[in-house]
């Protein structure tokens, strides 16, 4: 895509800009796309969610505007499911995102404790697929810090009712311990690379172990309030291949996002 040679395939933009606002000019300098996932902390009513959502869309927009090349995905956070809000307002508040070409579909949308009420809210915003699947466009799933592999797990078994979803479906987060079940399941693995979540010693690991399955992986930040540099660390690694390296950083999520093959 252009002369870009890295994609962040999960960041928050809007976070970014709010509390780093020089790294939006560092992801330009070392040719690295943005694809910001939304995520709304701290919003107590939908009114908080709508103003979030857009806020960040506005942003990318602009940026774009500016010759900052990124997108978007929207979505529902766990963490930013609004007391107020209702399951059947859901597909009413994120359609008109969706809809924007800069918008590469829905997320950052999970489970974060898997109670009842966010597995409710999960499934209504998948039952937005086959509106995806017309548009051309993807998913993308959290999974939380606590308890990850057995939420990754009831995540797969919710997810197994929407079976047509897996192939433009990536989650996130992914470890050694929880990424070859969500390969196996047909899913894209997303791994952040940060100190507190991988570390490039997981990853050689996760590398040397799923060999195979590389080409359904792909490398994120999850910046935000904290920004990370892991994944520009990661592509100047020499420790992976430069075959390794572009797959992960940059070619596996332009063919998800983008659904393009690199030349």
């Amino acid at each position: 895509m252009n002369n870009m040679t890295i994609i962040d395939s999960h960041l928050h933009l809007d976070l970014v800009d709010k509390n780093h606002p020089e790294r939006i000019e560092w992801m330009q300098k070392h040719d690295m796309m943005p694809v910001s996932w939304a995520f709304c902390p701290g919003v107590k009513n939908q009114s908080g969610l709508l103003n979030c959502l857009t806020a960040q869309a506005d942003l990318v927009r602009r940026l774009n505007r500016r010759g900052k090349k990124c997108f978007y995905l929207a979505g529902i956070h766990p963490r930013s499911i609004t007391p107020d809000l209702a399951a059947t307002e859901v597909a009413n508040i994120l359609m008109p995102y969706l809809k924007d070409p800069l918008c590469l579909g829905l997320g950052e949308i999970g489970l974060e404790t898997g109670s009842v009420f966010e597995q409710e809210m999960l499934r209504e915003q998948l039952a937005l697929g086959d509106k995806l699947l017309a548009m051309n466009k993807c998913i993308g799933i959290h999974t939380p810090r606590e308890d990850k592999p057995a939420v990754t797990a009831q995540t797969m078994v919710l997810l197994a009712d929407f079976p047509d979803l897996a192939p433009i479906t990536v989650i996130d987060h992914c470890t050694p311990k929880t990424i070859g079940p969500v390969l196996r399941g047909g899913f894209w693995a997303g791994i952040t690379l940060s100190p507190i979540k991988t570390s490039l010693d997981d990853l050689m690991q996760i590398v040397d172990s799923h060999a195979e399955q590389l080409d359904k992986i792909m490398c994120n930040t999850d910046s935000g309030v904290m920004f990370y540099e892991d994944l520009v660390d990661f592509y100047q690694d020499k420790r992976f291949s430069a075959e390794v390296r572009k797959a992960l950083a940059f070619e596996n999520a332009n063919r998800f996002f983008i659904h393009q093959d690199s030349t």
